[in-house]
């Protein structure tokens, strides 16, 4: 099976994926898209669309292609992802790479007055930074029970830690509590080291 077309006009290259992207997938597509970056084209696109799933050797491929465009200034994009390729990307911390999104990484709505902020990916000091004020924002206009769910977050830096303790403060000035859900183990762990297992209200 062919996993990978490419084509090339005058503003740069498009790589269509299609199948199962797994391990066997990756041997052959490492050297193709090794070829591609070699023409040094000026943007690359990588459309998904008929892709059915994803492994993390074929993320591998994708993430060093992505660094290497970076490098030279050059524009990498991934389009047309199925929501569980989001996912996945999310998990990854490599969704910034997706045509459409993200912009702030989290999403939110608010049922019987509990407001509950969705995150995801990778919280490092940059995106902690990125989404602070808009959630200070939302957690400073709302009357309720606040809530992270963060099953969708594989790290959290000891910025995010800190955009916690400053959730929990601003929820418990108004009257009301605040906690995290669904926390993976690895970013549960960094909690417990931080002394605030007190704020996890669930795993995953």
């Amino acid at each position: 099976m062919q996993f990978m077309q490419a084509k090339r006009d005058g503003t740069g290259t498009v790589l269509t994926f299609s199948g199962r992207l797994d391990t066997v997938a990756s041997a052959e597509l490492k050297q193709p898209i090794r070829a591609e970056i070699d023409h040094q084209p000026t943007n690359l696109n990588c459309d998904f669309q008929n892709v059915t799933y994803i492994g993390s050797a074929v993320l591998r491929l994708i993430f060093e292609a992505a660094r290497e465009l970076q490098r030279r200034h050059a524009t990498f994009r991934i389009t047309n992802c199925s929501s569980d390729l989001r996912r996945v990307f999310a998990l990854t911390g490599m969704d910034h790479l997706i045509e459409g999104g993200p912009g702030p990484q989290f999403t939110h709505e608010v049922v019987n007055r509990t407001l509950r902020i969705f995150m995801h990916g990778r919280m490092d000091a940059a995106h902690v930074s990125e989404i602070r004020l808009p959630i200070r924002q939302l957690i400073t206009t709302h009357s309720g029970p606040v809530r992270f769910e963060i099953s969708a977050v594989p790290y959290a830096a000891s910025a995010f830690v800190h955009l916690c303790i400053d959730a929990s403060k601003l929820a418990k000035a108004s009257g009301h509590d605040f906690g995290v859900e669904r926390v993976v183990p690895d970013v549960a762990h960094i909690f417990r080291l931080a002394g605030l297992q007190t704020l996890l209200l669930s795993s995953v």
